[in-house]
């Protein structure tokens, strides 16, 4: 069976898709992705492997200019990356007949993704939406970078910026699941901005955000940090006392308990 028979298919179950961003077309579109996600210290795949096939476009089998997608099950796109020049790198004679769904590969000739939890986190948010409050802290702690990673991804892709959207007064973060600085990031993007939502994923970014805050004279709020001495131990009182500042410097008012 050749790729051209592979028709275009509105299952729910297409997870990527990777499209030409000059002509919008689909290259593919398939339910999975190997070799993308992967270790920061992992030599680069030669290609990446696009798992059950549901389109493959006919017209164009490379492009300069190609957009990784990642689509919830109305088809919608959650999150995107510029992944630049790919080819496709099956043939023919390779595809096994009578496949409906094979799996193809395609040679990306960028970087791939250093986040090796971000595939699993993308189809959880993908196929089970909206995010839960506090859904971040049910994965262990080294899930939280990559967690934070697809957070950040979503919420500028989805067109929102570096600021606040919630109209509470009050910001709740609570130590209990924090271990890490990136866990510590995801908190507080769930304490401003609701389940899901971005605050920030360093320092620098922290202050980018609050100075936004602060430019756009939104609604003041407090921030209440619960479990502050667990937050003190676990990040390092340096890390913690830098965010307490940076929280006053904007005109946030805190309250470590």
């Amino acid at each position: 069976m050749s790729p051209e028979s592979v028709g275009i298919d509105d299952s729910q179950d297409v997870l990527y898709r990777l499209v030409d961003q000059e002509s919008g077309v689909v290259l593919i579109a398939a339910e999975d992705l190997l070799d993308y996600f992967m270790e920061e210290d992992r030599e680069q795949p030669e290609t990446v492997t696009f798992v059950r096939a549901h389109h493959v476009g006919s017209a164009r089998r490379k492009t300069e200019h190609a957009e990784l997608q990642v689509v919830d099950r109305q088809g919608a796109t959650v999150g995107a990356y510029d992944i630049g020049r790919v080819s496709a790198a099956f043939r023919h004679e390779l595809v096994p007949s009578g496949e409906d769904r094979p799996d193809l590969g395609y040679s990306f000739f960028g970087y791939t993704c250093e986040y090796p939890r971000a595939g699993e986190i993308w189809r959880q948010w993908a196929t089970r939406r909206p995010v839960e409050p506090g859904e971040w802290a049910r994965h262990p702690s080294d899930w939280h970078r990559s967690w934070l990673h697809v957070v950040q991804t979503a919420w500028f892709d989805s067109g929102r910026g570096a600021t606040r959207y919630e109209t509470g007064g009050t910001a709740v973060i609570d130590s209990t699941a924090i271990t890490t600085r990136d866990g510590f990031y995801c908190a507080l993007g769930e304490a401003v901005n609701g389940p899901g939502g971005y605050f920030g994923s360093n320092l620098d970014a922290l202050f980018d955000c609050l100075r936004t805050v602060r430019r756009d004279e939104a609604a003041p709020f407090r921030l209440v940090w619960r479990n502050f001495a667990a937050s003190r131990e676990a990040l390092g009182g340096d890390f913690t006392e830098r965010v307490l500042a940076l929280f006053e410097e904007c005109g946030v008012e805190t309250e470590p308990s």
